[in-house]
């Protein structure tokens, strides 16, 4: 996507976020907290300079009175044949609130800051997120040194896709030494007017592992799993890496 049309989107977005504040599936259960996934790779030839750009965007975004925290991800695994890794980040936000994120992006994104930094990525993934049971996440937890976390974007192919069967898949995964937990979440994407929509029968997960080793050991009796089948029969990924936090 071109630069330009990237910033306009999310100004617009940003413009739009106090008319959407809750939306069909999260009226049940309101969820405060806001989480901004951003996963963008370096352009050719402007990997440092990604890096540059970022830490002085993200040294901005700190200072925000509607920024709870922040934290990076390298990926060493993906789905997509021959996608280069090294030169991808995967970034999330804790925003205080849809309404919070918005107000921000409408004073930083015309900040030198953010220009030097959207200028030096192309986006793979863009999405806000909110728990799909309403409750705080800890961000923390998912950026402590030699953890393997899982970050994915899937869309069901039926109504029940989220249902018993991936109750059970994931209640399976605690047999398996080092998985310590998964969250699910609400998306929300841009629509075609570059206003915040709820993307329908679409949920991202975060799963975490102790460690490496065990991820791997674990990977290949679950994905030849059963449970795993049935599951991943109904749902449409798309996004998926497993990563490990980086400073």
């Amino acid at each position: 996507m071109n630069i330009k049309i990237l910033m306009l989107a999310l100004l617009l977005f940003a413009a739009s976020c106090g008319m959407h504040k809750t939306s069909e599936h999260s009226q049940n259960k309101p969820s405060k907290y806001m989480y901004e996934l951003a996963i963008n790779q370096s352009k050719a030839g402007q990997h440092q300079t990604f890096l540059d750009t970022r830490a002085k965007f993200v040294e901005v975004l700190g200072q925000q009175d509607e920024t709870l925290n922040e934290g990076k991800w390298q990926p060493f695994f993906t789905v997509v044949p021959d996608l280069q890794l090294d030169n991808i980040l995967i970034g999330m936000t804790h925003w205080n609130s849809l309404e919070g994120f918005g107000s921000t992006a409408a004073r930083l994104l015309p900040q030198k800051e953010a220009r030097d930094y959207f200028a030096s990525f192309n986006p793979l993934a863009y999405a806000l997120l909110q728990t799909v049971d309403g409750e705080p996440f800890d961000f923390e937890t998912i950026k402590k040194e030699g953890l393997v976390v899982e970050f994915a974007i899937r869309k069901g192919k039926s109504t029940d896709a989220f249902g018993e069967k991936r109750e059970t898949f994931f209640k399976s995964l605690e047999n398996h030494d080092g998985y310590k937990f998964a969250r699910e979440f609400i998306v929300y994407k841009l629509n075609e007017d570059s206003v915040p929509k709820l993307a329908e029968n679409t949920q991202a997960v975060i799963i975490v592992w102790e460690n490496a080793e065990k991820f791997q050991t674990a990977a290949t009796p679950i994905f030849g799993s059963k449970k795993y089948e049935e599951f991943a029969a109904n749902l449409e990924v798309e996004t998926y890496f497993a990563t490990s936090p980086t400073p």
